[in-house]
Formats: C-alpha cells, structure tokens, sequence
C-alpha cells in the first residue's frame, strides 16, 4: 500500500528491496543496547566528494561569499547496500573481521526513523537508491545548478538528492542511503556530528551473518553471545563467501 511518505524514498528504491549493512561486532552489540541508528554528518564520510553540492562555495548577486554551513550541517546519513554478500563490503566495512551484516528491507528501515507524528517529517526523512557519476558529470551538474533551483518549493527533495550522488569509483558499492534533515540542534540526538533515532531494534532485523573469516569456535562463541541480546526468533548464520566446499576429483577418468 502507498503511503504519502513513499515520496520521500527516492531514485526508484521500493519498500520490498532487500538491503544490508555491515556493523563491527561492537558497533552492533552498541545497536541493540542502546536501542538507536546512530545516522553521521556527510563530513565524516571518507570520500572527499561527499555532499559535494553544499560543501561548494556559493555567491550572491553582488559577488559576496554566502555561508551554507548551516544548510550543510543539518543533514546526517547513513549507508547500507543492496550488496548481500562481496569481498569489498567485509573488508571495508569489517576491518578487524568482526562484522555483523544486518539485513532488513527499504520499507522496515525508512519505518523505523520515519517520525509521522512530526508536522515536518516530509521535509525531514529521506530514503535513496545513490546514483552514481563520473567526475566530469558532477562537474556539468554544478555548473547549471543554483542554491535556489535546489531549495524551489521548499521541499527538501532535492537536497536529500545531492547527498544521493557519488563517484562512479564508487559503483561496486550498490548503496542505499538513510537521510534525515534536522535543523535543530536538538542536543539529545546531535552529538559531534552524530544523530541518534530510537527504534524497535528487533522489528527491524530479518536476519543477522557473521564474517566469513571467522574460524569455527569464533563463530560459535559470537552466535551464542548475538542469540542472547537478541532472542530465537531471528537466524544468525556465517557468510560462506570464502568456504571450500567443491568434491574431491578424480585422478583419472573411469575406463
């Protein structure tokens, strides 16, 4: 069923797509504890690039500077995948070989920071399929593009698209990026450059894998440990993305 917040799940991303996301074991431990997506300013992403429209110096008609800091900072991001299982998302994401990949779907994530009693949350929540260009693409973009052209209207969606946007080096990455606009400073839920949104934890979670590195007792123990802050009731399993498991062959064929 459609929902008038559905507007704000940008780039052709539907509610059913299955996505993901790698947790360092104690980011993840942190996650069901606490209760709360821990969302982080574009600033602290590692690609220069990012947010690349409103880290641009912008002038009036007279020529004078004008500050975007203000719009720049009020937005936080956080990134998953469509990717369910490569070689560069565990080692990029799971530096130590501790990750915990969280799956759950486009619609469970963007319900779960999605605030409807707030009178502005259509100009607040974002959710988005990331588009990605070539340098010289992002150049042109630029170059036709206004402050007001992207604030027309008022909307916000135009914004939440920007930080939609990224380098083609970037591709092997399938991103999918949860957005949230706060121009409070709300110092419950900012915190160096940090946004915190409660949510059911449990609800959002449909299946929880290990790091495919992990060796046998590793694994066993980080199992144990996971079932017991999170219940029976959602599977828990390890990658098998590196396993041997091809039947021995024959020497010579059979006569």
């Amino acid at each position: 069923m459609f929902h008038q917040k559905d507007d704000n799940i940008l780039n052709g991303l539907e509610r059913e797509e299955t996505i993901y996301r790698i947790f360092p074991l104690k980011r993840f431990i942190e996650l069901i504890k606490s209760k709360q997506l821990v969302l982080v300013t574009p600033e602290m992403w590692d690609d220069p690039f990012e947010n690349f429209f409103l880290k641009a110096d912008a002038y009036d008609k007279q020529g004078n500077l004008v500050d975007l800091s203000n719009l720049r900072n009020a937005w936080f991001g956080q990134c998953w995948t469509k990717n369910a299982d490569t070689d560069a998302m565990w080692r990029i994401y799971s530096p130590n070989k501790d990750g915990v990949r969280v799956k759950t779907t486009v619609g469970k994530l963007f319900d779960a920071i999605y605030d409807e009693r707030d009178k502005f949350s259509r100009l607040r929540y974002f959710i988005g399929q990331v588009e990605y260009k070539t340098k010289q693409e992002l150049e042109s973009f630029m170059s036709g593009i206004t402050v007001s052209d992207m604030m027309f209207g008022g909307q916000n969606k135009w914004l939440a698209a920007s930080l939609l946007i990224k380098r083609d080096a970037f591709l092997h990455e399938n991103e999918v990026r949860l957005l949230v606009n706060e121009v409070n400073s709300d110092e419950a839920k900012l915190y160096n450059g940090l946004y915190k949104v409660s949510i059911d934890v449990i609800s959002l979670i449909e299946e929880v894998c290990l790091d495919p590195r992990l060796g046998k007792e590793e694994y066993e123990f980080y199992q144990e440990a996971i079932k017991s802050l999170i219940g029976e009731g959602i599977p828990i399993e390890k990658s098998d993305l590196y396993e041997y498991n091809f039947d021995p062959i024959p020497l010579e064929s059979k006569p």
